[in-house]
């Protein structure tokens, strides 16, 4: 084979090949919120039944602010145009 015969497909970021396992292997930006959403609702909801008040509200603060982080992350995916990557047909 020659040197003109290489293939020129193009390669997404390493950065965004090590996400896949969060994200899955098609991913959109909707289900990633709608995940972050949902577990954030649901630890709010046990904190605030299980827990006495003043434990509660401090595990509910540290839950949204993992959640803002999350919505974050999702946002700079978002930008990188990790979710509007057309899938593979090999």
């Amino acid at each position: 084979m020659s040197a003109d015969t290489v293939d020129d497909e193009p390669r997404s970021p390493t950065f965004l090949d090590s996400i896949e396992f969060l994200t899955g292997e098609d991913p959109s930006a909707g289900s990633f919120l709608l995940v972050v959403g949902m577990v954030t609702c649901v630890f709010v909801a046990g904190f605030q039944f299980m827990l006495p008040e003043p434990i509660s509200h401090l595990l509910t603060g540290l839950v949204l602010v993992v959640a803002v982080i999350s919505f974050i992350m999702g946002a700079i995916l978002d930008a990188l145009d990790y979710f509007d990557t057309a899938p593979d047909d090999a």
